[in-house]
Protein backbone atom coordinates (compact mmCIF):
# COMPACT_ATOMS: atom_id res chain seq x y z
CA UNK A 1 0.00 0.00 0.00
CA UNK A 2 3.14 2.32 -0.17
CA UNK A 3 2.86 3.64 2.90
CA UNK A 4 5.77 3.25 5.52
CA UNK A 5 5.19 1.14 9.45
CA UNK A 6 5.58 4.64 10.66
CA UNK A 7 2.91 6.31 8.33
CA UNK A 8 0.57 3.46 9.28
CA UNK A 9 1.27 4.43 12.99
CA UNK A 10 0.64 8.26 12.28
CA UNK A 11 -2.63 8.19 10.54
CA UNK A 12 -3.97 5.48 13.55
CA UNK A 13 -3.30 2.29 11.39
CA UNK A 14 -0.98 0.41 13.40
CA UNK A 15 -3.72 1.50 16.71
CA UNK A 16 -6.51 -0.28 14.97
CA UNK A 17 -4.54 -3.72 13.80
CA UNK A 18 -3.10 -3.82 17.44
CA UNK A 19 -6.72 -3.57 18.74
CA UNK A 20 -7.81 -6.60 16.60
CA UNK A 21 -8.22 -9.28 19.78
CA UNK A 22 -8.13 -12.74 18.15
CA UNK A 23 -8.20 -15.72 20.64
CA UNK A 24 -6.81 -18.41 18.49
CA UNK A 25 -2.48 -18.40 17.49
CA UNK A 26 -4.73 -19.18 14.01
CA UNK A 27 -6.65 -15.93 14.16
CA UNK A 28 -3.31 -14.33 15.49
CA UNK A 29 -1.49 -15.33 12.64
CA UNK A 30 -3.89 -13.45 10.27
CA UNK A 31 -3.54 -10.43 12.06
CA UNK A 32 0.56 -10.37 12.19
CA UNK A 33 0.64 -11.66 7.83
CA UNK A 34 -2.30 -8.70 7.33
CA UNK A 35 -2.91 -8.30 3.90
CA UNK A 36 -3.94 -5.59 1.67
CA UNK A 37 -6.42 -6.03 -1.19
CA UNK A 38 -5.70 -4.99 -4.76
CA UNK A 39 -8.65 -3.66 -7.12
CA UNK A 40 -8.48 -7.05 -9.04
CA UNK A 41 -10.19 -8.63 -5.82
CA UNK A 42 -12.94 -6.65 -5.57
CA UNK A 43 -15.02 -10.03 -4.88
CA UNK A 44 -13.09 -11.19 -2.97
CA UNK A 45 -13.11 -8.45 -0.25
CA UNK A 46 -16.51 -7.38 -0.52
CA UNK A 47 -17.23 -11.25 0.56
CA UNK A 48 -14.97 -10.89 3.67
CA UNK A 49 -16.51 -7.73 4.48
CA UNK A 50 -20.23 -9.24 4.40
CA UNK A 51 -18.84 -11.80 6.51
CA UNK A 52 -17.59 -9.10 8.99
CA UNK A 53 -21.01 -7.09 8.98
CA UNK A 54 -23.11 -10.96 9.23
CA UNK A 55 -20.84 -11.89 12.18
CA UNK A 56 -21.78 -8.04 13.80
CA UNK A 57 -25.53 -8.74 13.22
CA UNK A 58 -25.33 -11.97 14.83
CA UNK A 59 -22.74 -10.80 17.75
CA UNK A 60 -26.25 -10.23 19.91
CA UNK A 61 -28.62 -13.12 19.32
CA UNK A 62 -25.95 -15.48 19.54
CA UNK A 63 -23.82 -13.65 22.37
CA UNK A 64 -23.64 -17.75 24.47
CA UNK A 65 -22.72 -19.19 21.36
CA UNK A 66 -19.73 -16.33 20.05
CA UNK A 67 -18.68 -16.48 24.03
CA UNK A 68 -18.54 -20.55 24.45
CA UNK A 69 -16.38 -20.56 20.56
CA UNK A 70 -14.09 -17.74 21.85
CA UNK A 71 -12.95 -19.72 24.94
CA UNK A 72 -12.56 -22.91 23.17
CA UNK A 73 -10.44 -20.84 20.67
CA UNK A 74 -8.31 -19.29 23.77
CA UNK A 75 -7.35 -23.44 24.72
CA UNK A 76 -5.70 -24.18 21.24
CA UNK A 77 -2.14 -23.98 20.59
CA UNK A 78 -0.08 -23.59 17.68
CA UNK A 79 0.58 -26.77 15.86
CA UNK A 80 1.11 -26.43 12.11
CA UNK A 81 5.31 -27.36 12.84
CA UNK A 82 4.06 -30.35 14.03
CA UNK A 83 1.57 -31.36 11.02
CA UNK A 84 4.34 -29.84 8.46
CA UNK A 85 6.71 -32.29 10.84
CA UNK A 86 4.30 -35.11 9.79
CA UNK A 87 4.86 -34.76 6.55
CA UNK A 88 8.65 -35.73 6.66
CA UNK A 89 8.40 -38.49 9.41
CA UNK A 90 7.66 -39.59 12.68
CA UNK A 91 6.02 -37.55 15.63
CA UNK A 92 7.09 -38.18 18.99
CA UNK A 93 4.80 -38.75 21.90
CA UNK A 94 4.54 -34.95 22.52
CA UNK A 95 3.54 -33.92 19.08
CA UNK A 96 0.83 -37.05 18.81
CA UNK A 97 -0.57 -35.44 22.00
CA UNK A 98 -1.11 -31.86 21.01
CA UNK A 99 -2.60 -33.07 17.90
CA UNK A 100 -4.89 -34.85 19.49
CA UNK A 101 -5.69 -32.15 21.53
CA UNK A 102 -5.92 -29.52 19.16
CA UNK A 103 -8.48 -32.66 17.04
CA UNK A 104 -10.17 -32.66 20.89
CA UNK A 105 -11.05 -29.07 20.52
CA UNK A 106 -12.01 -29.27 16.88
CA UNK A 107 -14.96 -31.40 17.98
CA UNK A 108 -15.97 -28.99 20.19
CA UNK A 109 -15.67 -25.90 18.34
CA UNK A 110 -17.75 -27.30 15.22
CA UNK A 111 -20.45 -27.62 16.56
CA UNK A 112 -20.84 -24.57 18.04
CA UNK A 113 -19.69 -22.67 14.66
CA UNK A 114 -22.31 -24.89 13.27
CA UNK A 115 -24.52 -22.57 15.29
CA UNK A 116 -23.41 -19.62 14.32
CA UNK A 117 -23.37 -20.06 10.73
CA UNK A 118 -26.79 -20.97 10.92
CA UNK A 119 -27.54 -17.70 11.60
CA UNK A 120 -24.73 -15.51 10.20
CA UNK A 121 -24.54 -18.27 7.02
CA UNK A 122 -20.61 -16.73 6.54
CA UNK A 123 -18.99 -16.98 2.88
CA UNK A 124 -16.02 -19.77 2.26
CA UNK A 125 -15.33 -20.27 6.41
CA UNK A 126 -16.74 -23.97 7.07
CA UNK A 127 -15.33 -25.57 10.55
CA UNK A 128 -14.73 -28.93 10.71
CA UNK A 129 -14.54 -31.86 12.50
CA UNK A 130 -11.65 -33.84 11.81
CA UNK A 131 -13.34 -37.14 13.12
CA UNK A 132 -11.30 -39.72 11.06
CA UNK A 133 -7.90 -38.66 11.97
CA UNK A 134 -9.14 -38.36 16.31
CA UNK A 135 -10.22 -41.56 15.74
CA UNK A 136 -6.79 -42.54 15.25
CA UNK A 137 -5.56 -41.11 18.18
CA UNK A 138 -8.31 -42.16 20.25
CA UNK A 139 -8.54 -45.72 20.12
CA UNK A 140 -10.21 -46.36 23.26
CA UNK A 141 -12.89 -43.39 22.49
CA UNK A 142 -12.39 -41.94 25.65
CA UNK A 143 -11.84 -38.32 23.98
CA UNK A 144 -9.21 -37.82 27.14
CA UNK A 145 -6.70 -35.16 26.31
CA UNK A 146 -3.84 -37.69 27.12
CA UNK A 147 -2.05 -39.61 24.78
CA UNK A 148 -0.28 -43.18 25.72
CA UNK A 149 0.23 -45.74 22.99
CA UNK A 150 -2.22 -48.62 24.38
CA UNK A 151 -1.11 -51.93 24.14
CA UNK A 152 -3.89 -52.05 21.23
CA UNK A 153 -1.88 -50.93 19.46
CA UNK A 154 0.72 -53.85 18.42
CA UNK A 155 0.93 -57.45 19.83
CA UNK A 156 4.39 -57.16 19.71
CA UNK A 157 4.50 -54.03 22.17
CA UNK A 158 1.71 -56.03 24.52
CA UNK A 159 3.64 -59.14 24.63
CA UNK A 160 6.99 -56.73 25.68
CA UNK A 161 4.98 -54.76 28.20
CA UNK A 162 3.56 -57.92 29.66
CA UNK A 163 6.86 -59.32 29.94
CA UNK A 164 8.67 -55.91 31.89
CA UNK A 165 5.69 -56.03 34.06
CA UNK A 166 6.38 -59.43 35.10
CA UNK A 167 10.39 -58.36 35.76
CA UNK A 168 9.32 -55.53 37.26
CA UNK A 169 7.48 -57.68 39.82
CA UNK A 170 9.93 -59.96 40.46
CA UNK A 171 11.87 -57.00 41.19
CA UNK A 172 10.06 -55.67 43.74
CA UNK A 173 10.63 -59.48 45.44
CA UNK A 174 13.79 -60.01 45.10
CA UNK A 175 16.09 -59.63 48.84
CA UNK A 176 20.17 -59.28 47.22
CA UNK A 177 22.12 -57.76 44.63
CA UNK A 178 22.92 -60.97 43.56
CA UNK A 179 18.79 -61.70 42.22
CA UNK A 180 18.52 -58.08 40.93
CA UNK A 181 21.35 -57.58 39.36
CA UNK A 182 20.06 -60.03 36.15
CA UNK A 183 16.61 -59.13 36.55
CA UNK A 184 17.99 -55.02 36.05
CA UNK A 185 19.43 -55.95 33.12
CA UNK A 186 16.55 -58.26 31.69
CA UNK A 187 14.08 -54.91 32.39
CA UNK A 188 16.72 -52.45 30.41
CA UNK A 189 16.61 -54.94 27.47
CA UNK A 190 12.66 -55.08 27.76
CA UNK A 191 12.93 -51.12 28.35
CA UNK A 192 14.97 -50.42 24.94
CA UNK A 193 12.20 -52.69 23.27
CA UNK A 194 9.76 -51.49 24.63
CA UNK A 195 10.98 -48.48 22.96
CA UNK A 196 11.75 -49.79 19.85
CA UNK A 197 8.19 -50.79 19.43
CA UNK A 198 6.60 -47.75 20.48
CA UNK A 199 8.97 -45.84 18.01
CA UNK A 200 7.36 -48.47 14.75
CA UNK A 201 3.89 -47.53 16.14
CA UNK A 202 4.32 -43.83 16.39
CA UNK A 203 5.90 -43.81 12.92
CA UNK A 204 2.71 -46.10 11.63
CA UNK A 205 0.32 -43.72 13.12
CA UNK A 206 2.21 -40.92 11.86
CA UNK A 207 1.76 -42.52 8.30
CA UNK A 208 -1.82 -43.14 8.72
CA UNK A 209 -2.40 -39.48 9.60
CA UNK A 210 -1.04 -38.32 6.17
CA UNK A 211 -3.98 -38.31 4.17
CA UNK A 212 -5.60 -36.34 6.99
CA UNK A 213 -3.27 -33.89 7.20
CA UNK A 214 -4.43 -31.95 4.46
CA UNK A 215 -8.10 -31.69 6.19
CA UNK A 216 -6.19 -30.44 9.51
CA UNK A 217 -4.87 -27.63 8.06
CA UNK A 218 -8.00 -26.61 6.58
CA UNK A 219 -9.62 -26.77 10.14
CA UNK A 220 -6.85 -24.45 11.48
CA UNK A 221 -7.19 -22.06 8.57
CA UNK A 222 -11.03 -22.17 8.86
CA UNK A 223 -10.75 -21.40 12.60
CA UNK A 224 -7.93 -18.77 11.86
CA UNK A 225 -10.19 -17.05 9.26
CA UNK A 226 -13.20 -17.42 11.92
CA UNK A 227 -11.38 -15.61 14.83
CA UNK A 228 -10.18 -13.13 12.76
CA UNK A 229 -13.76 -12.12 10.78
CA UNK A 230 -14.61 -12.19 14.77
CA UNK A 231 -12.02 -9.61 15.88
CA UNK A 232 -12.90 -7.24 12.47
CA UNK A 233 -16.38 -7.66 13.68
CA UNK A 234 -15.74 -6.52 17.49
CA UNK A 235 -13.94 -3.29 16.40
CA UNK A 236 -16.30 -2.65 14.27
CA UNK A 237 -19.12 -2.30 16.71
CA UNK A 238 -16.59 -0.37 18.78
CA UNK A 239 -16.00 1.85 16.75
CA UNK A 240 -18.79 2.03 14.08
CA UNK A 241 -17.84 0.28 11.20
CA UNK A 242 -19.76 0.43 8.02
CA UNK A 243 -20.67 -1.78 5.07
CA UNK A 244 -18.87 0.19 2.01
CA UNK A 245 -19.77 0.68 -1.12
CA UNK A 246 -16.77 0.27 -3.80
CA UNK A 247 -16.83 2.67 -6.15
CA UNK A 248 -14.52 3.36 -9.32
CA UNK A 249 -13.27 6.89 -8.92
CA UNK A 250 -15.54 8.95 -6.41
CA UNK A 251 -15.07 8.71 -2.72
CA UNK A 252 -17.85 10.01 -0.53
CA UNK A 253 -17.65 9.44 3.41
CA UNK A 254 -20.42 10.75 6.10
CA UNK A 255 -18.66 10.79 9.63
CA UNK A 256 -15.70 9.24 10.00
CA UNK A 257 -13.53 8.40 12.87
CA UNK A 258 -10.52 7.95 13.38
CA UNK A 259 -10.19 5.63 16.84
CA UNK A 260 -7.14 6.59 18.10
CA UNK A 261 -7.23 10.16 18.00
CA UNK A 262 -11.05 9.62 19.57
CA UNK A 263 -9.72 7.31 22.16
CA UNK A 264 -7.10 9.88 23.20
CA UNK A 265 -9.52 12.71 23.07
CA UNK A 266 -11.68 10.70 25.58
CA UNK A 267 -9.32 10.50 27.78
CA UNK A 268 -9.24 14.23 28.41
CA UNK A 269 -13.37 13.86 28.25
CA UNK A 270 -13.38 15.55 24.79
CA UNK A 271 -15.47 14.24 21.66
CA UNK A 272 -13.92 13.38 18.40
CA UNK A 273 -15.81 15.49 15.67
CA UNK A 274 -16.93 13.22 12.57
CA UNK A 275 -15.11 14.87 9.35
CA UNK A 276 -17.60 14.04 6.24
CA UNK A 277 -16.12 14.78 2.93
CA UNK A 278 -16.55 14.19 -1.14
CA UNK A 279 -13.74 13.61 -3.43
CA UNK A 280 -13.28 12.36 -7.10
CA UNK A 281 -10.75 12.22 -9.78
CA UNK A 282 -7.76 15.23 -8.94
CA UNK A 283 -7.02 17.38 -6.62
CA UNK A 284 -9.50 18.54 -3.17
CA UNK A 285 -8.21 20.99 -1.10
CA UNK A 286 -9.07 21.26 2.49
CA UNK A 287 -8.01 25.01 4.31
CA UNK A 288 -8.25 26.38 8.03
CA UNK A 289 -6.46 27.62 10.85
CA UNK A 290 -2.80 25.93 11.80
CA UNK A 291 -4.67 24.83 14.75
CA UNK A 292 -8.21 23.69 13.30
CA UNK A 293 -7.63 20.23 12.47
CA UNK A 294 -6.58 19.85 9.12
CA UNK A 295 -4.36 17.17 9.46
CA UNK A 296 -6.83 15.63 11.50
CA UNK A 297 -8.93 15.33 9.06
CA UNK A 298 -6.43 13.91 6.22
CA UNK A 299 -5.13 11.14 8.52
CA UNK A 300 -8.59 10.12 9.21
CA UNK A 301 -8.90 9.93 5.09
CA UNK A 302 -6.09 7.55 4.79
CA UNK A 303 -6.98 5.47 7.32
CA UNK A 304 -10.39 4.93 6.56
CA UNK A 305 -9.03 3.87 2.85
CA UNK A 306 -6.41 1.98 4.35
CA UNK A 307 -8.71 -0.06 6.57
CA UNK A 308 -10.94 -0.77 3.37
CA UNK A 309 -7.71 -2.02 1.69
CA UNK A 310 -6.74 -4.70 4.72
CA UNK A 311 -10.44 -5.99 4.65
CA UNK A 312 -11.63 -4.06 7.49
CA UNK A 313 -15.25 -1.63 7.54
CA UNK A 314 -14.16 2.27 7.33
CA UNK A 315 -15.58 3.71 10.67
CA UNK A 316 -17.59 5.90 9.20
CA UNK A 317 -21.67 6.55 9.12
CA UNK A 318 -21.65 6.30 5.18
CA UNK A 319 -19.11 4.95 2.96
CA UNK A 320 -18.56 5.12 -0.96
CA UNK A 321 -15.08 4.86 -2.01
CA UNK A 322 -12.36 3.18 -4.17
CA UNK A 323 -10.21 -0.03 -3.46
CA UNK A 324 -7.05 1.76 -4.25
CA UNK A 325 -4.04 0.63 -6.16
CA UNK A 326 -2.27 2.51 -3.47
CA UNK A 327 -2.34 5.29 -0.95
CA UNK A 328 0.47 7.59 -0.40
CA UNK A 329 1.45 10.47 1.80
CA UNK A 330 4.12 13.04 1.71
CA UNK A 331 4.27 14.79 5.23
CA UNK A 332 7.20 16.88 5.95
CA UNK A 333 6.80 15.37 9.58
CA UNK A 334 7.21 11.95 8.38
CA UNK A 335 9.85 12.12 5.47
CA UNK A 336 13.30 10.61 5.56
CA UNK A 337 15.97 13.51 5.98
CA UNK A 338 19.03 11.57 6.60
CA UNK A 339 19.76 11.34 2.89
CA UNK A 340 21.46 14.86 3.49
CA UNK A 341 18.11 16.72 2.11
CA UNK A 342 16.22 19.77 4.23
CA UNK A 343 12.88 18.61 5.17
CA UNK A 344 11.71 20.54 1.62
CA UNK A 345 14.17 18.76 -0.31
CA UNK A 346 13.12 15.15 1.12
CA UNK A 347 9.58 15.88 0.68
CA UNK A 348 9.78 16.78 -3.20
CA UNK A 349 12.53 13.64 -3.78
CA UNK A 350 9.31 11.32 -2.06
CA UNK A 351 6.89 13.43 -4.30
CA UNK A 352 8.48 12.36 -6.94
CA UNK A 353 8.47 8.38 -5.66
CA UNK A 354 5.22 9.08 -5.43
CA UNK A 355 4.26 10.03 -8.55
CA UNK A 356 6.31 7.20 -10.37
CA UNK A 357 4.36 4.52 -8.06
CA UNK A 358 1.26 5.73 -9.62
CA UNK A 359 2.62 5.46 -12.84
CA UNK A 360 2.93 9.28 -13.60
CA UNK A 361 5.90 10.80 -15.55
CA UNK A 362 7.84 10.09 -18.79
CA UNK A 363 8.37 5.82 -19.09
CA UNK A 364 5.53 5.27 -16.45
CA UNK A 365 3.32 2.21 -17.15
CA UNK A 366 -0.62 2.66 -16.71
CA UNK A 367 -1.30 1.26 -13.15
CA UNK A 368 -3.93 -1.03 -12.04
CA UNK A 369 -6.94 1.01 -10.94
CA UNK A 370 -6.73 4.42 -8.93
CA UNK A 371 -3.97 5.35 -6.62
CA UNK A 372 -5.01 8.19 -3.60
CA UNK A 373 -2.12 10.72 -2.93
CA UNK A 374 -2.24 13.18 0.26
CA UNK A 375 -0.39 15.56 0.94
CA UNK A 376 0.07 17.33 4.14
CA UNK A 377 1.30 21.10 4.11
CA UNK A 378 2.89 20.43 1.20
CA UNK A 379 5.88 22.78 0.86
CA UNK A 380 5.53 24.26 4.26
CA UNK A 381 9.35 24.03 4.93
CA UNK A 382 10.58 26.76 2.07
CA UNK A 383 9.72 30.22 2.08
CA UNK A 384 6.04 30.90 1.98
CA UNK A 385 5.70 32.67 -1.70
CA UNK A 386 7.74 29.89 -2.96
CA UNK A 387 5.63 27.67 -0.96
CA UNK A 388 2.75 28.78 -2.34
CA UNK A 389 3.72 28.40 -6.20
CA UNK A 390 4.96 25.52 -5.94
CA UNK A 391 1.56 24.05 -3.95
CA UNK A 392 -0.20 25.96 -6.36
CA UNK A 393 1.03 24.49 -9.29
CA UNK A 394 1.02 20.67 -7.80
CA UNK A 395 -2.85 21.05 -7.34
CA UNK A 396 -3.02 22.00 -10.76
CA UNK A 397 -1.02 19.25 -12.18
CA UNK A 398 -2.45 16.97 -9.74
CA UNK A 399 -5.92 18.23 -10.80
CA UNK A 400 -5.13 17.04 -14.51
CA UNK A 401 -4.02 13.42 -13.38
CA UNK A 402 -5.84 9.87 -12.50
CA UNK A 403 -5.72 10.21 -9.10
CA UNK A 404 -7.52 11.14 -6.28
CA UNK A 405 -5.53 13.81 -4.63
CA UNK A 406 -6.08 15.77 -1.14
CA UNK A 407 -4.01 18.27 -0.11
CA UNK A 408 -3.81 20.51 3.19
CA UNK A 409 -2.27 23.44 2.93
CA UNK A 410 -2.73 27.34 4.71
CA UNK A 411 -1.39 28.67 1.61
CA UNK A 412 -3.29 31.68 -0.29
CA UNK A 413 -4.38 30.95 -3.97
CA UNK A 414 -4.31 26.99 -3.66
CA UNK A 415 -7.91 26.18 -3.80
CA UNK A 416 -9.12 28.03 -6.79
CA UNK A 417 -7.02 25.50 -8.35
CA UNK A 418 -8.86 22.35 -6.87
CA UNK A 419 -11.67 20.67 -7.84
CA UNK A 420 -12.90 20.85 -4.67
CA UNK A 421 -12.24 22.96 -1.28
CA UNK A 422 -13.16 22.42 1.94
CA UNK A 423 -12.78 24.31 5.31
CA UNK A 424 -12.27 22.95 8.41
CA UNK A 425 -15.66 24.61 10.42
CA UNK A 426 -13.11 25.76 13.11
CA UNK A 427 -14.60 28.73 15.04
CA UNK A 428 -17.37 29.69 12.75
CA UNK A 429 -20.08 29.27 14.66
CA UNK A 430 -18.28 29.63 18.22
CA UNK A 431 -20.28 31.84 20.83
CA UNK A 432 -17.42 34.81 21.15
CA UNK A 433 -18.43 35.97 24.52
CA UNK A 434 -18.84 32.59 26.35
CA UNK A 435 -15.13 31.98 24.98
CA UNK A 436 -13.82 34.97 26.38
CA UNK A 437 -15.42 34.19 29.63
CA UNK A 438 -13.90 31.19 29.67
CA UNK A 439 -10.72 32.52 28.74
CA UNK A 440 -10.87 35.22 31.57
CA UNK A 441 -11.39 32.41 34.23
CA UNK A 442 -8.60 30.22 33.02
CA UNK A 443 -4.95 30.58 33.46
CA UNK A 444 -2.82 32.40 30.66
CA UNK A 445 -1.55 29.02 29.83
CA UNK A 446 -4.90 27.27 29.37
CA UNK A 447 -6.30 29.66 26.82
CA UNK A 448 -5.29 28.05 24.00
CA UNK A 449 -6.83 24.95 25.53
CA UNK A 450 -10.15 26.57 25.98
CA UNK A 451 -10.17 27.74 22.32
CA UNK A 452 -9.87 24.13 21.40
CA UNK A 453 -12.32 22.51 22.98
CA UNK A 454 -14.99 24.75 21.35
CA UNK A 455 -13.15 24.22 17.60
CA UNK A 456 -15.14 22.31 15.50
CA UNK A 457 -12.80 20.32 13.47
CA UNK A 458 -15.42 19.02 11.28
CA UNK A 459 -15.49 20.10 7.39
CA UNK A 460 -17.90 22.07 5.05
CA UNK A 461 -17.87 22.57 1.60
CA UNK A 462 -16.30 25.90 0.05
CA UNK A 463 -18.11 27.67 -2.55
CA UNK A 464 -16.41 30.14 -5.19
CA UNK A 465 -18.41 33.08 -3.65
CA UNK A 466 -17.59 32.50 0.23
CA UNK A 467 -14.47 34.50 1.58
CA UNK A 468 -11.60 33.44 3.41
CA UNK A 469 -11.80 32.25 6.66
CA UNK A 470 -11.17 34.18 9.72
CA UNK A 471 -10.13 31.92 12.27
CA UNK A 472 -6.33 32.94 12.67
CA UNK A 473 -7.42 36.47 13.29
CA UNK A 474 -10.58 35.61 16.01
CA UNK A 475 -7.84 33.83 17.84
CA UNK A 476 -5.35 36.60 18.10
CA UNK A 477 -8.73 38.18 19.39
CA UNK A 478 -9.22 35.48 21.96
CA UNK A 479 -5.58 35.24 23.25
CA UNK A 480 -5.60 39.00 24.13
CA UNK A 481 -2.64 39.86 21.02
CA UNK A 482 -1.66 43.45 21.01
CA UNK A 483 -4.43 46.00 19.63
CA UNK A 484 -1.60 47.77 17.66
CA UNK A 485 -0.82 44.31 15.75
CA UNK A 486 -4.29 43.61 15.46
CA UNK A 487 -5.11 47.17 13.77
CA UNK A 488 -2.12 46.50 11.29
CA UNK A 489 -3.63 42.61 10.94
CA UNK A 490 -7.06 44.74 9.88
CA UNK A 491 -5.53 46.67 7.49
CA UNK A 492 -4.13 44.04 5.57
CA UNK A 493 -7.69 42.11 5.34
CA UNK A 494 -8.71 43.52 2.43
CA UNK A 495 -5.92 42.32 0.65
CA UNK A 496 -6.26 38.74 1.75
CA UNK A 497 -9.62 38.98 0.81
CA UNK A 498 -9.05 39.85 -2.79
CA UNK A 499 -6.78 37.32 -2.79
CA UNK A 500 -9.24 34.35 -1.99
CA UNK A 501 -11.62 35.65 -4.45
Amino acid sequence: MSLSFAQQENIGFRYIVDALRCDSPYGDARVRKLRFYAPHERDALLADLKNICAVMDTLKPCAAEYGRIERLMMQLKDIRRSVARCEEGPLNEVELFELKRFLLQSELIAPVFAQINAEARLEGIEIRAQSEALALLDLDGQHAATFFIPDAYSQTLRAVRKEKRQVEEALRRAGSETERAPLMAERARLAAAEDEEERAVRAALSEKLRPFLTGILSCMDAIGAFDFTLARARLAQRYGGVMPELTENTLEMEDMVNPRIADALQERKREFTPVSIEAGKGATVITGANMGGKSVALKTIALNALALSAGMLPFAKRARLPLFAGIHIVSEDLENVDRGLSSFGAEIVRFNEVLAACGLGDGAGKPEGIHMILLDEFARGTNPEEGAMIVRAVTRYLNRQNVMAVLTTHYDGVAQEASLHYEVVGLRDMDTVRVKGEIALASPEQGADVIASHMNYGLYRVTREQGCPRDARNICRLLSLSDEILRDIETDAGNIARKCE
